[in-house]
């Protein structure tokens, strides 16, 4: 698998608009980048953005996203917000339905990137971890390779937020 090359001095958002410029340049025929709008590719920057800026407890870096984005011929990408008592089941209920797909949805997930950002005032406890990667596995299929990083998000409060990218 070819590497992506980093910016040596990276700001986050031209980062993120790099790893994107680059993704389209190399994935010219895939019909994941195909099948980008203006629109989509404004949520899947917001995406990749967010993931980046997540310097939490367990990172994912430019190369996980990259793993996740090459060679992609259907990309699945979303985030979602939750807070509450069920506020795992329910936001990866969300981030599923809420979701954006670009080409093939019925293709089996290749590789599925998943950083989770919780508040401080209501960290992510360890039963939820696992109710949140059982209910996307069972969603999205278990021969995925799955690559998860978590964070802490003072903004959050007691809410957790979950960022998925999913290759296909």
């Amino acid at each position: 698998m070819q590497d992506y090359p980093i910016l040596s001095h990276p700001e986050l958002p031209t980062q993120a608009a790099a790893l994107m410029t680059y993704w389209k340049q190399e994935g010219v025929d895939l019909s994941a980048v195909q099948a980008l709008t203006p629109a989509t590719e404004n949520s899947l920057l917001t995406v990749l953005q967010h993931i980046l800026t997540d310097t939490g407890e367990i990172n994912v870096g430019h190369q996980d996203v990259w793993e996740v984005l090459s060679g992609a011929t259907a990309l699945q990408f979303g985030m979602a917000t939750g807070e509450g008592h069920s506020r795992a089941e329910v936001t990866c209920q969300q981030l599923l339905t809420s979701s954006t797909m670009l080409g093939d949805g019925s293709l089996p997930a290749h590789r599925m990137l998943l950083a989770i950002q919780s508040g401080m005032s209501a960290e992510l406890e360890m039963d939820e971890l696992t109710q949140i990667l059982e209910y996307l596995m069972d969603q999205t299929g278990r021969q995925a390779e799955v690559v998860f990083g978590h964070g802490l998000e003072p903004a959050l409060g007691e809410g957790v937020r979950l960022l998925l990218l999913i290759s296909r």
